[in-house]
């Protein structure tokens, strides 16, 4: 289950050159300590904001994040975008960055994967910048069963992490690499055998134990130092060693685990004592301890059990079936395990089918799903609600060749020009660049999937609106370092 520690630890990382308070304050697992360190900038006039507030901006939206104050964050976030004004590249990265956590929080898995990957691909994209998008990726890519891919990432980031200046970066991939390794002794506990949305999410992509191990032993060999060790990387790596423990049935683990829930604080971030207490039931339930489970269940308050049933959390609905069975309540469990079959099958349909790996060179810098699959498309995502309909309009007008922005402007009935500075602020580029990308990501995955066989190139591309030989052969370059017939073959 995704926790905030992680979200915390790379906003410190990336942020630890600019806001060397901010940092300290969340690596020693003070959230609201790191906020008041930032919220002056809340005094600023639009007027008196520099290009030195940036930063200052998007740690006051992380914080935000990380309190809860979703809203709070999304303003804050739109402000700094806004600062950035004409330089293109870091809008556009950030936009990516930002919503990519965002979605993540909010249970979108596969637009906040798509988020990430586009930021790793980005050339513009900083050392920082691609090791935060691969902790994302292998976050999201965990969270959804595809244990390997989530692999790649970690093995990819360690990499980058071993030349990195900042030592916290390669501790963090070390412990995030451990915190899969407890939560996979979870998954493949015979006692959870029925938890059909890891058996169902763990087929896409299986390797056996002793290949990940072996794959995996760079990522653990940290030999990365800080000193003093942060407080946030500590408390999380004994969390990990006791939920351990509890899997290998060790009662004994319990009682701090229990004074560890108590203190919610610790966990950092809005409802993050709850995914803890699931945490420990789950353990105790793959150890065989039914009992601690129970004891752990009762301590879920009723806001907590409702905020439980929201969408995608299937982690609780399960608890609950398994221990209801325990409390010799089968009418109970059945209704519980019903709910959570339902909604674990729907997120696997709905969600992880959607994520792929981080597997390619190229790709289009600002495109999107052009499929219909508009709910996980990450440029609607990162794009203000009113002009979502505007992107949903391009995309299902892309392969006439006389689309225009003033067209598109229209259709949400706002000027040419209030529709490019809202794209520009939002992901970036303006909305021609995307008409473009998309429809040069379009020809390129019919290329791919031999759509093309009996056509011409250019036939393919006409298809999607592409008129010109010319623009094709320029664009096509310029946005996938190959040409349309280096595609196909290779």
């Amino acid at each position: 289950m995704f926790s905030t520690v992680y979200f915390a630890l790379t906003s410190a990382l990336s942020l630890q050159d600019k806001l060397p308070a901010y940092s300290t304050a969340l690596l020693d697992s003070a959230f609201d300590r790191a906020y008041c360190q930032v919220d002056d900038v809340l005094e600023c006039s639009r007027r008196d904001l520099t290009a030195d507030d940036i930063a200052r901006l998007i740690a006051l939206g992380d914080s935000s994040l990380l309190l809860g104050h979703d809203e709070d964050a999304e303003e804050a976030y739109r402000r700094a975008q806004k600062l950035l004004g004409a330089n293109g590249d870091r809008l556009r990265i950030m936009s990516c960055r930002n919503t990519g956590w965002q979605l993540m929080l909010r249970d979108r898995y596969s637009a906040s994967a798509k988020c990430f990957t586009r930021m790793c691909n980005d050339e513009a994209a900083t050392a920082s910048d691609v090791l935060e998008g691969l902790l994302g990726i292998a976050l999201v890519q965990h969270q959804i069963g595809h244990q390997t891919a989530a692999d790649d990432a970690l093995v990819r980031a360690a990499e980058l992490a071993d030349g990195h200046r900042q030592p916290g970066w390669r501790l963090l991939v070390a412990l995030l690499a451990r915190e899969f390794d407890v939560q996979l002794q979870i998954r493949g506990a015979a006692t959870l055998g029925d938890h059909a949305f890891w058996t169902s999410a763990r087929s896409a992509s299986m390797q056996s134990a002793g290949e990940r191990i072996a794959r995996m032993r760079h990522v653990h060999e940290a030999t990365a130092v800080m000193s003093p060790m942060p407080l946030l990387l500590v408390q999380r790596g004994e969390y990990l060693n006791l939920l351990d423990r509890l899997v290998q049935g060790d009662a004994s683990a319990a009682d701090r685990l229990f004074f560890a829930i108590d203190e919610p604080q610790r966990f950092g971030g809005a409802g993050q004592g709850f995914l803890a207490k699931l945490d420990v039931i789950l353990a105790a339930l793959a150890g065989g301890l039914d009992d601690i489970a129970d004891r752990v269940l009762v301590k879920i308050n009723r806001s907590e059990g409702e905020a439980g049933t929201r969408r995608w959390n299937v982690e609780y609905l399960y608890a609950s079936s398994k221990v209801a069975v325990r409390r010799g309540n089968p009418a109970q469990a059945l209704q519980f395990y019903s709910k959570y079959a339902s909604e674990a099958l729907r997120c696997l349909r709905l969600e992880a089918v959607e994520v792929r790996p981080l597997d390619r060179a190229h790709g289009g810098a600002h495109g999107g799903s052009h499929n219909g699959a508009a709910a996980s498309d990450d440029v609607s995502a990162r794009l203000p609600a009113k002009y979502r309909r505007a992107y949903r309009y391009i995309v299902d007008n892309l392969n006439r060749a006389n689309l225009s922005t003033r067209e598109v402007a229209a259709h949400v009935d706002v000027t040419e020009r209030a529709l490019q500075l809202a794209f520009k602020r939002s992901i970036g580029v303006s909305p021609s660049n995307v008409i473009r990308s998309l429809r040069l990501d379009g020809v390129r995955n019919d290329l791919l999937d031999g759509d093309w066989a009996g056509a011409s190139i250019f036939d393919t591309a006409s298809r999607w609106g592409v008129s010109s030989r010319s623009a094709l052969a320029k664009g096509y370059r310029r946005q996938f370092n190959e040409s349309p017939s280096e595609t196909i073959y290779g």
